[in-house]
C-alpha cells in the first residue's frame, strides 16, 4: 500500500468493496477506518482505487477524525451526548460544512453523497437537513437523499 493512502486504509479486507465498477461513493462514518464507501454495496472503497491526492487524503482523514469523535461522544450517551448531537445536526457546523464540501469535491471523481447524521429517536427524516426540501426516498441505503445538496440520511 502506498504511504499516501495510509490514513484511510481499511483495517479489514472483508469489508472492502469488490464491485467491478464503482458508480458512486458515500462519505459516511460507519465506525470503520475509512469513511469512503461504495454507494452500491456500502463496503469501504480503498482510497488508491480513487486516485486521491495527498491533500484529499489528508482533508478526508482530518474531517473523519472530527466526525468520528462527535459520533462516539453521541454514542456514549454521557454528558456530551446532546452537545455532540447538536454539532452533528448543525447545518452550519464545521463537520457538516466540511463533509458537504468533500462530497462535492469527490463528486468530480465519482458521484458522492454525504451521509448526514440522524437520530432514530427523532423519527425518520422527511426533509433534507441542509436545504429543507423533501427527500427522495428511492434509495438503496438510508432513508432518503437530496441530490441538490449531495446528502443522504
Amino acid at each position: 500500500m502506498d504511504v499516501l493512502y495510509n490514513r484511510l486504509k481499511p483495517f479489514v479486507d472483508q469489508e472492502i468493496c469488490r464491485c467491478t465498477s464503482l458508480h458512486g461513493l458515500l462519505l459516511v462514518d460507519l465506525l470503520s477506518s475509512n469513511p469512503l464507501h461504495c454507494a452500491e454495496c456500502k463496503n469501504e472503497v480503498e482510497p488508491e482505487r480513487l486516485g486521491l491526492t495527498q491533500r484529499q487524503v489528508d482533508d478526508i482523514a482530518d474531517w473523519y477524525m472530527v466526525a468520528k469523535a462527535l459520533f462516539l461522544l453521541w454514542l456514549d450517551s454521557g454528558e456530551y451526548e446532546m452537545y455532540a448531537k447538536e454539532k452533528l445536526l448543525d447545518k452550519n457546523g464545521q463537520v457538516n460544512v466540511v463533509g458537504l464540501s468533500l462530497a462535492k469535491e469527490l463528486s468530480a471523481l465519482y458521484p458522492t453523497l454525504y451521509w448526514w447524521f440522524s437520530d432514530s429517536d427523532d423519527g425518520e427524516p422527511q426533509n433534507c437537513p441542509n436545504c429543507g426540501d423533501e427527500l427522495d426516498t428511492a434509495v438503496k441505503h438510508g432513508t432518503g437523499k437530496c441530490e441538490k445538496c449531495r446528502v443522504i440520511v
